[in-house]
């Protein structure tokens, strides 16, 4: 997510707990990275295909309403207080990557933070996953996500998800991408990969987008194994990016329409949310990207926060 416009300084990086359980996962996923790389990916001809726990949400039924939840404003708007009926999936932001495939704490500030947000948001019945990654993690990924450390970085991921409970994992990879393509879309697949072998349940795994950073034929590629591709129209009206993604062959259904609410974004009224979230039905997208609840007038009353409701009220 693009965090500069209301984030604080940089929070001090702490690597991932080791364990038994990661030297095992390592083992597993290295011989998937190999072969990963080595093929490249699917073409954007093959990104309708349906991957195993990537269930796309079935097409002005089943909305999906997702926020991110970030650690700095968890000391003000904590769990306890925090407004979970506006969402169906919360990402916990943000867990960084570290360059030798590691976890860092990031702008989650704390991983105190994350048992009472997990318990908190199963208590309501939503889903709620781990962010990893930001706005200017580019070249942390491409090494983290490389041939070298690649393997490192699934099995961090890996670890998280199950030491804390999480529904899944959010993918903010958003500068270089382009210039790491191979290894960006290999690890998107190895990501799927894993959690398929590793977990009995399904796990949710979305990735974020902008046109500028991560072209349509690159995104295209990872839709076989993702749950929802997040696009951060945090700025415009979002159909520009929205015809674009789609006209790459990414299915509607996959596709999130962002809502921008920090300062100087575009989504100021009601109307402006209201005529994204008429979009999301009329074109088929899966549902809406906000970021983030802090910056909405109270989390509880803004009205901006209806059409939101709305949509998810009319999901059968």
């Amino acid at each position: 997510m693009r965090t500069l416009r209301d984030m604080g300084p940089a929070r001090q990086r702490r690597k991932s707990w080791p364990g038994r359980r990661a030297a095992t996962l390592l083992a597993a996923v290295t011989p998937l990275l190999l072969s990963g790389c080595a093929s490249g990916g699917p073409s954007p001809q093959q990104s309708t295909s349906a991957s195993p726990g990537a269930t796309a949400a079935p097409q002005g039924r089943s909305y999906i309403s997702f926020t991110s939840y970030p650690g700095w404003i968890q000391r003000s708007l904590p769990p306890s207080t925090f407004n979970f009926a506006p969402w169906t999936v919360i990402s916990d932001f943000g867990l960084w990557p570290t360059k030798t495939g590691g976890i860092a704490v990031g702008d989650m500030d704390s991983l105190s933070y994350i048992p009472p947000a997990v318990a908190a948001a199963h208590k309501a019945g939503k889903k709620i996953i781990m962010a990893v990654g930001e706005q200017d993690l580019g070249s942390v990924f491409a090494s983290a996500a490389s041939p070298r450390y690649q393997a490192t970085l699934i099995t961090s991921i890996t670890n998280y998800l199950a030491k804390y409970g999480f529904d899944g994992v959010d993918v903010d990879w958003e500068e270089d991408v382009p210039q790491n393509e191979a290894s960006y879309v290999s690890l998107i697949r190895n990501l799927r990969a894993t959690f398929n072998r590793e977990f009995p349940h399904p796990v949710f795994l979305s990735a974020d987008v902008d046109v500028g950073q991560i072209p349509p034929d690159i995104a295209a590629q990872i839709a076989p194994y993702v749950n929802t591709i997040n696009m951060e129209t945090f700025q415009d009206n979002g159909v520009s990016s929205a015809v674009a993604y789609t006209g790459a062959g990414i299915p509607a259904s996959k596709l999130l329409m962002g809502i921008g609410v920090a300062p100087g974004y575009y989504d100021t009224s009601e109307a402006r949310v209201a005529a994204k979230v008429r979009y999301v039905e009329e074109h088929g997208l899966a549902g809406t990207l906000l970021w983030q609840p802090g910056n909405l007038k109270t989390d509880q009353t803004d009205p901006r926060l209806i059409p939101l409701r709305q949509m998810i009220g009319s999901s059968g």
